[in-house]
């Protein structure tokens, strides 16, 4: 048995677990830092809310249609894409993207 731990198929399994579990840690500890407070108090009210995304670069055609199945983007200004009626949970997992910096109110 302790012969088949020290397989390296064990350990490259273990070591992607590992890697995809510190991940997964840094998402959730990192993405509710990247929604405004006042989207929150919103989505507490509301059930979607108009949000501005801020990235750290200028969206590509991927980010644009990533968005849309999110909510509906209605505009690019700059680094920030702008979207109207996306749900709570659809802004939290947009949160979830390291790439996004800040989602704040419109």
């Amino acid at each position: 048995m302790l012969g088949r731990l020290r397989h390296r198929t064990v350990g490259f399994l273990l070591t992607v677990a590992l890697g995809w579990g510190a991940w997964e840690a840094f998402v959730r500890v990192t993405a509710p830092g990247r929604i405004d407070p006042a989207v929150e108090a919103t989505l507490r009210r509301e059930p979607a809310v108009d949000v501005a995304v801020t990235l750290g670069f200028a969206p590509e055609d991927f980010h644009i249609r990533l968005f849309q199945t999110y909510g509906v983007v209605s505009g690019v200004r700059g680094t920030t894409v702008l979207m109207n009626r996306v749900r709570g949970e659809d802004v939290h997992r947009i949160a979830r993207h390291y790439w996004v910096q800040r989602i704040a109110a419109r």
